[in-house]
């Protein structure tokens, strides 16, 4: 396939053939969820203290719909919820001993695609992509 020269392209399919990747590491690995379940387990995992409000914040998603995933997640018995001692209207997340196990399955697949993204390319290279990629967000954050 040619290499795409217009940057917005090569973003977007960076993107989809990342996802595409990810999908078929969380199949192969015969994981039991969906990409959106996996970014919540992810950042429930990365972030003490995590609330569903911490979660829509930062994904820029609607409560509700995180809500939603949240449920789903507890009732495949992933998550755990216990109320905040800070704030009585919130709920902290923590993952359960099986989340925290299917956690060290999706780290296997995710690396495994990682390890084929980076392939060949320097890790100062990747170092400035990240930096690069950062600014970008931070750019199209500030004009939002």
């Amino acid at each position: 396939m040619p290499h795409q020269a217009d940057i917005r392209q090569v973003l977007w399919q960076l993107a989809f053939q990342f996802k595409v990747s990810s999908k078929r590491a969380i199949r192969d690995y015969d994981l039991p969820i969906n990409g959106m379940h996996v970014r919540l387990l992810q950042m429930i995992h990365r972030q003490p203290d995590c609330t569903a409000q911490h979660i829509a914040t930062v994904t820029g998603r609607d409560k509700a719909q995180i809500t939603r995933v949240i449920k789903e997640l507890e009732s495949m018995a992933l998550i755990t919820r216990t109320p905040d001692p800070a704030d009585r209207r919130s709920q902290l997340l923590a993952l359960s001993e099986t989340g925290q196990g299917l956690m060290a399955r999706i780290q296997q697949a995710e690396d495994e695609v990682r390890k084929t993204l980076l392939k060949g390319i320097p890790k100062k290279d990747v170092e400035a992509f990240i930096e690069i990629g950062n600014r970008m967000l931070d750019n199209l954050r500030e004009e939002s």
